[in-house]
Parts: C-alpha cells; sequence; structure tokens
C-alpha cells in the first residue's frame, strides 16, 4: 500500500483517437495459416487472479477455443504493476502459442522507462477488447456522503473543500488513474490523498469496509458489489450518465467538465516476429470471439457496453502510438521521469 498526496495533478487527456464504431473481422478472414494452431494457446495476463484484466481473458476462452480448435489456456503473472510477466513473455517463442494481454500501462510505462518493451514495435497489437471508462464509489452506510440511499457528489467536495488533503481515495498506482483523479482535483478545486493498492481486493475493501472514503474504479469492475449493496456509484467521469447508473451524476453532463476522460483498456498483442499469417489469423478469431454471444453477455454483464470495447489490431496501433506521445508530454509537463528516446 503506497501513499500519493498532491495539490494539484496536471493532467492532459491520452489522445486514444477511437473510432465512433469497431472494425471487426468476418469469418471468411478465418482461414488457417497452415498447421497454425494444432496444440493449445496460453493467453498470459499480467495481472492477479480475479482483476478486471483476468475476468476479461476468463470470458474469451471459451468463444476463442471453439474458434481456434485447441484450447486456449490463462496463466496470471502479477507483480510489479504488471511488469513483472513481460521477461517471461519475451522467452516465449514468437510462434503465436503464447499471447500477451495487458493494457494501457504499457504506453506509460514504456514512456517512463519501467519497461522497454514498445508496444507497437517490439510486439504486434491483436486486438482491444474492453475499454472501461471511470467511476467514484462510497460505502452506501457513510452518512457523510450518503442521504436515503443516494450518494452526493457535491458533499463530498464540500467535505474536501473543508478538510484539504483528508479525503481518502482508494486508487492504484497507475499513471490513468492519478491523472484522472488529479484533473478531478483541478477541476472541482480540491486536494485529496490517494491511498494506493496494487490487489483489487484490498482497493475494494478499504472503501467496503470503512477505512477510506471513496473508491476510483471502472464500473465493470465493481458492478456485483454495486449490486450486492456494497458499494454506492457517486459520480460517474465521462461526458455523459452512464446508461448502468443512470440516476448518478457525470462530470461532463452535470457539472460541465469540458474534457475527454482518460480510460483503461485492455489487449492482446503477441511478438512483433510471429509469422505475419499467424498474426492476420488471430486478429480475425479475435473478432469473431469478441462478437461471441457469451463475451457480449459478458461485457453487458460487466457494464462494458457503455461505449465502445472493441478495436482490432491496426486501430490498437495507432491508440498506442498516440497514447505514448501523449503521455510524454504529460509526464514532462509534471516533473516526471520519461526515457530519454522521448525528450
Amino acid at each position: 500500500m503506497r501513499y500519493f498526496t498532491k495539490n494539484v495533478f496536471m493532467a492532459v487527456a491520452v489522445a486514444f483517437a477511437m473510432a465512433s464504431t469497431a472494425s471487426t473481422a468476418s469469418s471468411a478472414d478465418l482461414k488457417k495459416p497452415g498447421a497454425y494452431p494444432k496444440r493449445p494457446i496460453t493467453i498470459m495476463v499480467c495481472f492477479g487472479k480475479g482483476g478486471g484484466s483476468d475476468q476479461a481473458v476468463a470470458a474469451l476462452q471459451a468463444p476463442l477455443s471453439k474458434i481456434l480448435g485447441v484450447k486456449v489456456n490463462k496463466v496470471n503473472k502479477p507483480g510489479g504493476g504488471g511488469v513483472n510477466c513481460l521477461p517471461d513473455f519475451q522467452q516465449s517463442p514468437a510462434d503465436g502459442y503464447t499471447i500477451l494481454q495487458h493494457g494501457d500501462g504499457m504506453a506509460s510505462k514504456y514512456v517512463s522507462g519501467d519497461m522497454d518493451l514498445h508496444p507497437t514495435r517490439d510486439l504486434t497489437p491483436i486486438a482491444i477488447t474492453n475499454v472501461a471508462p471511470t467511476a467514484m464509489f462510497v460505502n452506501p452506510e457513510d452518512k457523510r456522503f450518503v442521504s436515503d440511499g443516494k450518494a452526493d457528489w457535491d458533499k463530498i467536495v464540500a467535505f474536501a473543500k473543508a478538510n484539504p488533503g483528508k479525503l481518502n481515495i482508494s486508487n492504484i498506482n497507475v499513471a490513468m488513474e492519478l491523472a484522472t483523479m488529479g484533473k478531478i482535483e483541478e477541476y472541482f478545486g480540491i486536494k485529496t490523498k490517494q491511498v494506493l493498492f496494487d490487489k483489487p481486493a484490498q482497493r475494494y475493501g478499504a472503501v467496503i469496509g470503512g477505512k477510506l472514503d471513496v473508491l476510483m474504479e471502472q464500473p465493470g469492475d465493481v458492478i456485483k458489489h454495486v449490486q450486492a449493496g456494497k458499494l454506492l456509484p457517486v459520480i460517474a467521469i465521462w461526458p455523459d450518465r452512464f446508461k448502468v447508473f443512470a440516476s448518478t451524476k457525470a462530470t461532463g453532463k452535470d457539472y460541465g467538465m469540458k474534457w475527454n476522460p482518460l480510460l483503461r483498456i485492455r489487449s492482446f498483442w503477441v511478438k512483433s516476429d510471429t509469422p505475419q499469417p499467424i498474426k492476420d489469423y488471430l486478429d480475425a478469431a479475435f473478432a469473431e470471439a469478441y462478437k461471441s454471444d457469451v463475451h457480449q453477455a459478458f461485457l453487458k454483464r460487466k457494464a462494458l457496453d457503455i461505449v465502445n470495447s472493441y478495436y482490432s489490431g491496426k486501430d490498437m496501433a495507432k491508440i498506442f502510438d498516440e497514447a505514448i506521445g501523449t503521455y510524454a508530454k504529460v509526464f514532462k509537463a509534471t516533473g516526471q521521469r520519461v526515457r530519454k528516446d522521448l525528450k
């Protein structure tokens, strides 16, 4: 658990350049490249079991296995904020039998120098299958911020202004979340103390258990806790209200915050020297698996249908290349470490 306190974190929105509609491959593109695949495929998840990344892969395993004709296994290699998995992946053969699952941190960690793998040069993007906007949540029993079963963001802002640095935010040490919270502080004129956890269960439990005040998280990751009455959404960090929390105010619609929010994305890569026919085949297979009834039900259940959640490998490459450039500007502006070749 780490503590992060600041006055204003000057954040610049990452320009993901996401298209309004996803481009998907057709079943006609699913032409097997020779004998591939002839044995099970492993998806390496860089985060722990039970978290959003783990669930995202689990939801694709069955449809992918059916499409590819072989079993798709999942192995979790958490640690280091998503970096500890990378040496193992680098040591795997470039044959399409080991697929890396990671997220937006691949851009920010490359920019900071925490990892040396370039997301679009050393790796080949295959697909984005989850795009998750951010919201904030409170404990339904917290009478400071909840009245008659409804959470009130205005009360949270008032508390934070009256008690600078005393409002505790349960968060994660990821550039996207830190930048987002910094932008919230800047816009609403508040100062908070962020308590950073690596593990989702600790992050959620701190607010559910009443130890911390507010949770920053993607709706899909905590929807089960909301449905169970353990968490209550208090604000959507988005231009419009989320349909899954229609009564919860949004930073844009209700507070006039004109900002393109940063997003959590969950994506898949193979090594760059993987044969091109295998890359093309996997791109098409992931597109088909994304459209499957099983996976669409998962997206709906986890509130990941709030925004468009699928992007092909080609679009994903553009998104990450732009994200690298934008994170470099953000980090320079805020005095954070930036790798030498980006300065």
